[in-house]
């Protein structure tokens, strides 16, 4: 199975599964929507219905344990299991054919399928699951992949300018099997269900006898137009027992109806209400019962029967996508407005049909699940109101601290300008008793100018591009490397804060991360088979020309035209000049906290936006990580339906556009890559 989809999966609340397929009947009956999985075979679940099966069979879950997972939408069960079974028919561009004019005719299609937005798309990517016209939506929005469903997701892509493709889907219900030496006796066909279970389904049993309606509410009254009788796919035929006419009819998963409120989960109505009227009636009831399946000859005749079938069959195969231009199809007629209307009105007769229908247990079942939904609300609100009060107080110290910050750093700068000054007028006298000036120049002078230029001593020699082919190991390479110092300025006889620029040089950090860079990470890479999850780091290292200390990059302009940069200590570009690597440096003792982390992941994000050359972004510590600068990195590399798929610690900004984000630390002479693990 698809990576990303193993990935997505296993983040939702999981539970153990057994029994093989009386575990599967649990699930069904209380109509489960997830992901099972058991060895290497998957299985999707909506509504309890099992609709696909990937890396394996149905036998794969005959007698095994293994674990299931619960959806937090019924939509993603069913788009996982759509995407194997799923063909591509057509692709619109928002601009011109919106997402709600689809949307309103693929539900009066009845089709089964999928609409993804995601191309040319930089906030996300939508899905709308239809399952014969009905629709769900689901979206994955921003870098932490935050999960959107129902309106919120449609709203959200209908508002979404880009390129949306449209998938038909091949997708059937699968029949559970009972469990080997299982029994057809209601008495000890299901020895788990609780005594308020069968207290309900007595409750049901007695309702259905009661209600006449809620047996009539299933029967279909055929409506006969010249010599055609129609069906609605709401109103499922009943055999003469009570069950629902018709495999496929019956074992159709539930999807949500809708009425103006897209995405409201309800079962669709079946005849079991009907079934056990009929299996309890008394004689008399029979009677009425019989008198009634005779006073509509209709629907016990053969040929409408199998009118009946047809469409029932034509509404769950349908895969063909309906013309999106009402202009060229004449069951269309009308404006796509009139359609949506149309539609609307359907699904509203249908709803009040199917909620008509609702026995005790389901109203039960629904109200422990509003019950569940609205506890894990209030804790995700006193939850966030204790993040809000902590956030409030490191607030208030963080500006004492920037105050404090503030007071001893105008005190160092007068400093600063009093030595400079000072080493102004300082002189040397030569030899010969001749007075002569020293130039000298402060730190941030002497790296604004100064850039690390990557050259060989031979081109004929071994390279790193050599290195990546496997024809020139580490040794080689690094004889023929070197790493020349280029500065704006004379550098013979400066000296910086009074050392000499060559000693001033050799010393700083951003020369040994440069050294570090394209000496020794790109053969830890090969070493540890990192190759593929970093491979836009590795592949990107040897197109290194120079190294700018102190350099920004341009990030276009503000509202007012006037020019935008981000600034770092060390800026790799390759030849064309394009940036290919960012770092920042942190030389004090103190921990590094998530502020460093997240000003990265931001500029980062920003770059990758107009510079596809762009591979990585590195903090560098000659300390160490607190916890708040991992939980950064982990927030903006992980989650969503593609959070695995481009490699290790990976910052998502589209589908197509990323960086890789690196926690280094230096530990003496060495570096090493604290995040991600190699």
């Amino acid at each position: 199975m698809d990576r990303e989809i193993v990935d997505a999966v296993t983040e939702w609340e999981s539970h153990p599964f057994s029994g093989g397929y009386e575990g599967l009947h649990g699930l069904a009956d209380r109509e489960f929507s997830g992901a099972v999985t058991a060895g290497t075979a998957w299985a999707f679940m909506l509504n309890g219905r099992l609709i696909g099966i990937d890396e394996g069979s149905l036998s794969s879950f005959a007698e095994t344990d293994g674990t299931a997972y619960e959806a937090p939408s019924p939509a993603l069960p069913l788009l996982y299991a759509m995407r194997s079974r799923s063909e591509k028919q057509a692709q619109y561009y928002t601009n011109k054919k919106t997402i709600s004019e689809a949307d309103a005719t693929l539900s009066s299609g009845s089709f089964t399928g999928y609409i993804e937005l995601s191309e040319n798309v930089l906030s996300g990517d939508y899905y709308t699951v239809y399952y014969g016209g009905k629709s769900m939506s689901v979206a994955f929005v921003g870098n932490s992949r935050q999960l959107l469903t129902d309106e919120e997701a449609f709203e959200r892509a209908d508002d979404e300018v880009g390129i949306y493709t449209v998938y038909a889907s091949d997708l059937e219900v699968i029949d559970i099997p009972e469990p080997v030496g299982g029994s057809d006796d209601p008495s000890t066909a299901d020895s788990d269900v609780s005594a308020e279970e069968s207290e309900d389904d007595e409750s049901t049993e007695d309702d259905a006898v009661s209600d006449t309606d809620t047996v009539d509410s299933v029967t279909p009254t055929p409506k006969t137009t010249g010599s055609e009788t129609e069906t609605t796919a709401s109103d499922r035929p009943t055999a003469s027992n009570g069950s629902t006419a018709g495999s496929e009819s019956a074992n159709a998963p539930s999807t949500p109806e809708t009425n103006g409120d897209r995405g409201v989960s309800r079962p669709s109505p079946t005849a079991g209400s009907s079934t056990t009227a009929s299996e309890s009636s008394a004689p008399e009831s029979s009677t009425a019962s019989t008198e009634a399946s005779t006073a509509t000859t209709e629907s016990t005749d053969p040929k409408t029967d199998e009118d009946v079938f047809s469409n029932e069959a034509e509404w769950r195969n349908a895969k063909t996508i309906p013309s999106l231009d009402p202009s060229s199809d004449p069951e269309q007629g009308g404006t796509q407005s009139t359609q949506r209307s149309a539609s609307q009105t359907a699904r509203r007769k249908s709803k009040s049909k199917s909620e008509g229908q609702l026995s005790r247990k389901q109203l039960q079942k629904r109200l422990k699940r509003a019950e569940q939904v609205m506890q894990k609300a209030e804790e995700q609100h006193e939850k966030l109101v204790t993040e809000r009060d902590s956030a409030q107080a490191e607030r208030d110290k963080a500006r004492k601290e920037l105050e404090t910050v503030r007071t001893k750093l105008s005190e160092a700068e007068a400093e600063i300008d009093r030595l400079e000054s000072q080493l102004e007028s300082d002189t040397t006298v030569d030899v010969g008793g001749m007075s002569t000036g020293s130039q000298s120049m402060s730190t941030s002078e002497a790296l604004e100018g100064t850039n690390l230029l990557v050259r060989y001593a031979s081109k004929g020699d071994a390279t790193l591009e050599d290195a990546i082919s496997g024809e020139a190991s580490q040794d080689e390479v690094m004889t023929n490397l070197r790493i020349e110092p280029h500065t704006t300025f004379e550098s013979e006889g400066v000296s910086v804060d009074g050392t000499p620029f060559e000693t001033f040089l050799e010393g700083r950090i951003e020369l040994a991360f440069v050294r570090w860079l394209v000496e020794e990470f790109l053969f830890d890479i090969q070493q540890t088979g990192n190759q593929t999850d970093l491979a836009r780091i590795y592949e990107a290292i040897p197109t290194i020309n120079r190294a700018e200390l102190r350099g920004s990059i341009s990030l276009g302009t503000d509202e007012e035209d006037d020019p935008v940069e981000a600034t770092f200590d060390l800026v790799v570009r390759d030849k064309r000049d394009q940036p290919v690597f960012v770092a920042d440096f942190n030389e004090s003792k103190q921990p590094v906290g998530g502020g460093m982390v997240n000003t990265l992941v931001r500029d980062g994000s920003e770059i990758i936006q107009r510079e596809e050359s762009f591979a990585g972004a590195f903090a560098v510590t000659t300390s160490y990580y607190k916890g708040e600068a991992l939980d950064a990195a982990a927030d903006a590399t992980g989650g969503g339906l593609l959070s695995a798929s481009r490699g290790k610690s990976f910052v998502y900004i589209s589908r197509k556009q990323g960086f890789h984000l690196c926690l280094v630390e230096k530990l003496g002479d060495t570096f090493d890559l604290h995040v991600p693990e190699l």
